[in-house]
C-alpha cells in the first residue's frame, strides 16, 4: 500500500514547524532545516501491534496535520516527520540497590513502538 500525497498535502508537510527534539529552544541552521523538509518514501513498521493504523499528530497549536499509517505501508514524508515518529518509544527501566537499602529506579533505555524505513 503506498500513499501518494497531492502537491497540496506536500505543501502543507513542508510548511509545518521544525524543531531540536533534545533542545526546543535551539534555532536549526538553515541548510540543516532544508535537509529536514526534503521529502522521502518511508515503510512503516509497527513493532508493538502490526497490522493496526496508527495516528500521529505533529505540528503545533496553529500548524498541525495529522497522519495515520499502516503497517508495511509506504508514505511520502519528509525527515522531520520521520525523526519525530522513530523517536516515539517506551522506556526501559533498570532497578539497582543505591547503597541505603533501597532500590533505586533508573531510565536503562527506549523500546522503540515503530520505526520508519528509507526505501528507494
Amino acid at each position: 500500500m503506498e500513499q501518494v500525497l497531492n502537491l497540496k498535502d506536500e505543501a502543507k508537510i513542508k510548511s509545518l514547524p521544525v524543531w531540536d527534539r533534545k533542545n526546543p529552544s535551539r534555532k536549526i541552521p538553515e541548510k540543516e532545516e532544508k535537509f529536514l523538509k526534503e521529502m522521502s518514501t518511508y515503510e512503516f513498521v509497527n513493532t508493538e501491534e502490526p497490522g493496526v493504523l496508527q495516528q500521529f499528530e505533529y505540528g503545533n497549536t496553529r500548524n498541525h496535520m495529522k497522519f495515520t499509517l499502516m503497517h508495511g505501508g509506504k508514505y511520502l514524508l519528509s525527515r522531520f516527520v520521520a525523526q519525530h515518529i522513530n523517536s516515539r518509544g517506551t522506556p526501559i527501566w533498570d532497578r539497582r540497590p543505591n547503597g541505603y537499602g533501597q532500590m533505586e529506579k533508573n531510565k536503562a533505555g527506549e523500546k522503540p513502538r515503530f520505526y520508519l524505513r528509507e526505501s528507494y
